[in-house]
C-alpha cells in the first residue's frame, strides 16, 4: 500500500510510504529536490507511521543519506503477534 504524509505541513513536501509486508520505505516524493529540513520531516513521518501501526515490532532501520543528510528510511518489521 502506498500513501502520503504531508511532511511538515507544507504541501510542497510530500513523503511517500512504499509499504509491503514486513517492510516500508519512507522517502520524499520529489527525490531530486528535497527540502533542507528533509531529515526532520522524515523523522516526523516515521513517528506518525509508527503511531498508526502500534502492532509492529521494528526489526531494523536503515537510513539513506546524501551529503550527511538523511534522505530516505528503510524499515523492516514483524507483526507483534507473530510467533518466532
Amino acid at each position: 500500500m502506498n500513501f502520503r504524509h504531508e511532511g511538515n505541513g507544507n504541501s510542497k513536501t510530500q513523503i511517500d510510504f512504499l509499504d509491503r509486508p514486513g517492510y516500508v520505505l519512507i522517502c520524499p516524493h520529489d527525490l531530486e529536490n528535497p527540502p533542507a529540513a528533509i531529515a526532520l520531516i522524515l523523522n516526523n513521518a516515521l513517528n506518525d507511521w509508527l503511531k498508526k501501526h502500534p502492532s509492529i515490532r521494528v526489526r531494523s532501520i536503515l537510513p539513506i543519506t546524501k551529503d550527511g543528510q538523511t534522505t530516505a528510511i528503510h524499515l523492516w518489521y514483524d507483526q507483534a503477534d507473530e510467533t518466532k
